[in-house]
Order: structure tokens, then sequence, then C-alpha cells
């Protein structure tokens, strides 16, 4: 007889009373052992990974157990397009911010201190503004909004203290005083992505809130930064614009060894960013894309690529869109002073690039197919014997049932008839969604 069994005594006052074993009408209930709660965090980030409105959401609805786990999942990374939406979130956050107090055991405010990533980069401009809060100006329409903007990111930094990641739309400027509140809230350090900053380099200042903000962000592995469209061929306007060039002695260098991908557009050749960064050691920097200015004299894009180009794997030339475009020259000693790069991507005008020995490049990206870039690639082909994919970086190969006459005309015409002579040498080519035509 084990604890579960249960005896019944009808007649408990008689001489030989019996005893009836109580048996259950139901099988026993099997009770499994709880899944820990870390167990239950990874399944449910598995599940983030999809559509999180229509499955996390639905999973707050289960049992409180699961409320309390996907609520922190929820608020870890949130992405806004919208002012309105951007403006309740911060709303909630600073609500529950003055609500909590010391007594708790924790020192940071939730769901603030479930934050890490935060991405505003598709914020829409002027959707859910009222019409009597429009001006007549779009300009003034765009100050308004980049001050609201501005305003709300300064209140909001303060109270995200494990935020990572943070991603931002680059047609808004970011202030000084945005620099300063992400800088000097508490966990700066964590910070280990820092996306579409659009950056006005200082005039007459010593210190940059920029600057400053990387000195504190020793973890940070993701850096895009933004400069502004000015021809920096023209020096007059340069000095205007970004004052004398300061001394190079002046300017510290930064403390970045885990910074891995790197992103300079625009003109950033007289800024202090830049001449930081050429001073600062980066061991573990693989990936590189840069606006070229070779033909400018101390080109700040040279002197990095030459000065970084040793851990380099991926290196992209790229020329932010604008009006008027301002194309400028690249260096033509890419592959040699980056012998360790496996993907190259080439602007216009392509650079006259030259090796005299075997290079380990394997993808070649070119912006169009023309006659230029074909010899530049019959020249290289005889030292890249690792070359396998030459990617068109602004062309789509046509869909599958266009007829064979528009599959033979203009740039698709010259592509496959590349992907013809480079198939001879396995080098496959492809468009700038990566897809061979077969696979289109």
């Amino acid at each position: 007889m084990n604890s579960q069994t249960v005896l019944l005594h009808p007649r408990p006052y008689a001489r030989h009373s019996g005893s009836l074993i109580l048996l259950p009408l139901l099988q026993p209930r099997h009770i499994s052992a709880a899944l820990p709660t870390e167990i239950w965090t990874q399944i449910f980030e598995v599940i983030d990974h999809g559509h999180k409105s229509t499955h996390l959401l639905s999973v707050l609805l289960v049992c409180k157990k699961f409320k309390d786990i996907v609520h922190p999942l929820l608020y870890s990374r949130v992405s806004f397009q919208h002012f309105h939406a951007l403006e309740k979130f911060s709303n909630r956050i600073n609500d529950a911010e003055s609500k909590w107090d010391s007594l708790r055991r924790v020192p940071y405010s939730a769901p603030g201190r479930w934050v890490q990533s935060l991405d505003v980069s598709r914020l829409e401009l002027y959707r859910h503004i009222p019409r009597h809060h429009l001006l007549e100006n779009p300009l003034d329409n765009m100050e308004l909004m980049a001050l609201r903007l501005d305003s709300l990111l300064s209140n909001l930094f303060p109270v995200l203290p494990f935020l990572s990641e943070f991603l931002m739309n680059p047609k808004f400027i970011f202030s000084c005083r945005a620099f300063m509140s992400l800088n000097e809230r508490n966990g700066v350090n964590k910070l280990r992505s820092l996306r579409g900053i659009f950056y006005i380099p200082s005039h007459g200042i010593p210190r940059e809130a920029l600057v400053d903000l990387l000195r504190n962000c020793p973890n940070l592995e993701e850096l895009e930064v933004i400069g502004p469209d000015i021809d920096a061929s023209e020096h007059d306007v340069m000095s205007l614009w970004y004052g004398q060039a300061p001394s190079p002695p002046s300017f510290e260098p930064l403390h970045l060894p885990k910074l891995r991908e790197l992103t300079l557009l625009a003109s950033l050749q007289l800024s202090p960013l830049m001449l930081c960064l050429l001073s600062t050691p980066l061991p573990s920097l693989t990936k590189l894309t840069i606006t070229p200015y070779d033909d400018i004299p101390s080109s700040g894009s040279s002197i990095f690529i030459f000065s970084h180009g040793g851990t380099l794997q991926s290196l992209l030339l790229l020329t932010r869109k604008s009006w008027p475009t301002r194309l400028h020259p690249s260096p033509s000693t890419l592959l040699q002073t980056s012998p360790t790069l496996r993907h190259l991507s080439l602007e216009i005008p392509l650079p006259a690039l030259e090796l005299t020995e075997d290079h380990e490049l394997e993808i070649l990206s070119i912006p169009k197919p023309s006659h230029d870039s074909w010899i530049l690639i019959s020249r290289l082909l005889s030292h890249l014997p690792s070359l396998k994919a030459v990617r068109i970086r602004d062309i789509k190969w046509l869909r599958r049932g266009m007829g064979p006459r528009a599959m033979e005309a203009g740039v698709q015409g010259e592509m496959r008839e590349w992907r013809r002579r480079l198939a001879r040498r396995g080098v496959r080519v492809l468009d700038g969604e990566w897809q061979d035509a077969d696979s289109v």
C-alpha cells in the first residue's frame, strides 16, 4: 500500500470491520516537470523572428506566465514608421519611469529597461500631423518635424539604459542635444550599433558631440555616418563649411577595438570625425563603405583605405544619390592596400586597378556593364584565380516571360554576353539583388 491508496471503513465500530479500497474513476494525472523560463524565452524568440503582431501578441492571452515572458520580447526590438506611434511609445516609457520608486529591487523601470533596439529609420515626415499644424513652406515643415523628433528622442534616451542598437532616419539632423542625451545616459558603453546618423561637422568648436559619444562606446560594432552633400573639390566651400583644418595632434584616437562595419558617405574629408578615425587603430574592421574622393589633395577617404585596408574583407565604394550627382575617382591601389579583400564594389569612374601578383578576391561589383568595365575585368582575370562572381550593382535581370529580343537588347544583352564569356572561367554574373539569370 502506497501513500496514494485510500481505505474506506464502512463499520468503524464493528469487531471485524472490513476495509474497502477507494478506486479512482479517472486515470491518475501525470504531472510533467515545468519548463524553465529561460527555455520558454528561447522558444518565443524563435517565434519573434516571424510576424510579431500575429504571433507574440496572441501568446499574451494564454496565461500570466507567458505574458510575463513575452512582454520583454515585444519591447526588446521596436520599430516605428509613424511619428504618432513613436510619441505614444515615448509617453508610455516616461510614464512608467515617473511611477518607478527607489524601493524596487531593479533600479531601472519597465518597460524602458527591456528596450534593446530602437529603429526610426523609416519614420515618415508629415503623416498624422494635423493640417493646421503644417506650414506653407515645406522646409519649415521639415524643421518642425525635426525639432519634434529631436526633442522626443532627447527625452527618451535617458530611460533606455540597455539600448544597444539605434537606427536613425538620415533625413533628420541629429542635434548636439540628442548626442549628449545618448552619451550621458546610463549604459552608454553597451551601445553596439549606431546607424543612419546625418552628421554636420562643427565649425570652430573644439569638441564634437558625436566624437565624445564614440569615446564612450568601446563595444561599438557598427557605425554609419552620412555627411553633407557638398562638392569636396571646391576648397573655398570646404573651408567655409568645415573651417580651417585643425592640427592632427589635437585629435586623440578613439578606442573602438570591436568595430566591424563602418560606413562613411558623402563629404567628410576635413571633419573632426574623419581625422579621429584616421589615427584610431581598428583591428576588427572587416567591412567598409565609403565615398571615394581620390582627386582631392590629401583625400581623407583614400588615406583611410590605405591606413585600414589590411584587415578589410569587403570594400564598397559608393556615392550617395543626390542632385546634381558628383562622382569622384577612386584609388588605383585598392587591391594592393587590401590584400585580404574578398568583395570589392567599384564606383564610376572606374579606377585603373593594377595587379602584378595573384589576389584572393572572390566577388567584383561594378555599377553597370560597359566597354571600359569589361576591359578592366579582362585585364584582372589572370590575377584573380579565386574570382567566383561579377555583380552588376545597379541592374536587375528581366523576369522570365519577356520576349527574346528584350532579353538580348541593351544592358540585358550585354549582361548575357558577359555571362557567356565568364562562364568559361567558372565565374557567375549576378544582378543587383544577387540573383543569377536562371534563378529569376
